[in-house]
């Protein structure tokens, strides 16, 4: 099942137009985007293969299973339960963000407040599948996505109104140093191997994990692609006056013979599919976490953590604003990064440990 693993970073990597990447980015491109989307590629790779080296060394044990292992409780019931908030974080941020675009492109005239709860129902429901569940459904999902998503990429470049100039104009800005911001926005594409702390205890590791190539190559094609063609599309000034501006983007191409003309839609179709699956493995992985720390584990706990999580993105959806929304994504990108480089740091060296030991 080593193909899961590229399943989890991919799913990432095509999510982040949803959670407010581009224009974290676009915001920086004079300020050092494009140096942070270089920057991020290796070491996302590398923060990676780390994670994938550590969590091999424990084959069928998930985090809560080696953090057991090696600390105790004081310790270790605070951070698996800190590591399932910032999933469910992750999880209810696409959840208010894609209702509100949902809203705006598709259905204007409804309600934010039943918008949520449609998505959070569904998530709530689909997150107490089993793992093995989620992931054959991730599978199906990315079959799917896949090439869509790179017909949406090829229609960009073919557009007449795709501006190369623009996107060369941007090389003057290739030396800028990035901010932490920046950088933490940049790295996102490559969290979802961190899903891995969950999914390990169904994978079957191999000496050597084979194609991992796949990750980089991957992660240079999207990083630049959500980057570029908003600016090629928009414009290096114009592009600063979206706040969608993947789906801004979308709604400028058009299928001339096509079935439906505006790519937007297609965009949109696109994004629910990998949204729902989205949320469903973060708030998987977040429910399983913060169920590790109770000693009994009747069945309906699962629905009382994940019923907990629905009415917090309700709520949050209800009293903050889509700018405030975009605040508190940013400020949980920097939190993500730190937290990403300290959990693969101690990971990797309670394998390196258990390997000599």
């Amino acid at each position: 099942m080593n193909r899961y693993f590229y399943y989890l970073v991919i799913l990432c990597m095509l999510i982040n137009t949803i959670v407010y990447v581009p224009r974290v980015l676009i915001e920086a491109r004079y300020h050092g985007a494009i140096t942070a989307i270089i920057i991020a590629i290796p070491l996302g790779s590398l923060l990676a293969f780390l994670f994938y080296r550590g969590m091999r060394s424990f084959p069928g044990l998930g985090i809560p299973e080696i953090f057991k292992q090696y600390l105790p409780a004081y310790l270790r019931f605070p951070i698996l339960v800190f590591l399932g908030i910032m999933w469910f974080a992750a999880g209810s941020i696409v959840v208010v963000a894609f209702s509100h675009i949902t809203l705006r492109f598709l259905n204007p005239n409804a309600s934010l407040t039943n918008m949520v709860l449609c998505f959070v129902l569904v998530g709530c429901w689909t997150a107490t599948f089993s793992s093995s569940a989620i992931l054959f459904g991730l599978e199906i999902i990315l079959l799917i996505a896949l090439p869509i998503q790179g017909f949406i990429i090829y229609k960009a470049f073919q557009n007449e109104a795709f501006d190369w100039n623009a996107v060369l104009a941007m090389s003057e800005y290739v030396l800028v140093i990035p901010s932490w911001d920046t950088l933490s926005a940049a790295t996102y594409l490559f969290t979802g191997y961190i899903s891995i702390l969950q999914f390990n205890r169904l994978f079957e590791w191999k000496k050597r994990l084979h194609y991992f190539w796949i990750i980089p190559i991957a992660g240079i094609s999207i990083s630049f692609n959500t980057f570029f063609i908003p600016i090629g599309i928009l414009g290096t000034l114009a592009v600063d006056d979206y706040l969608d501006i993947w789906v801004n983007t979308s709604d400028s191409l058009r299928m001339q013979y096509g079935l439906i003309e505006r790519v937007v839609f297609l965009y949109l179709f696109l994004y629910i599919g990998l949204s729902l699956i989205f949320i469903t493995t973060c708030w998987h992985v977040g429910t399983e976490l913060v169920k590790s720390v109770f000693p009994k584990q009747p069945k309906f706990l699962k629905w009382v953590i994940v019923g907990t999580v629905g009415a917090g993105t309700l709520l949050y959806s209800h009293f903050f604003n889509e700018k405030q929304l975009y605040h508190y994504a940013q400020q949980w990108f920097n939190l993500r990064f730190a937290v990403e480089l300290l959990l693969v740091t101690i990971v990797f060296i309670l394998g390196r440990r258990k390997k000599h030991a």
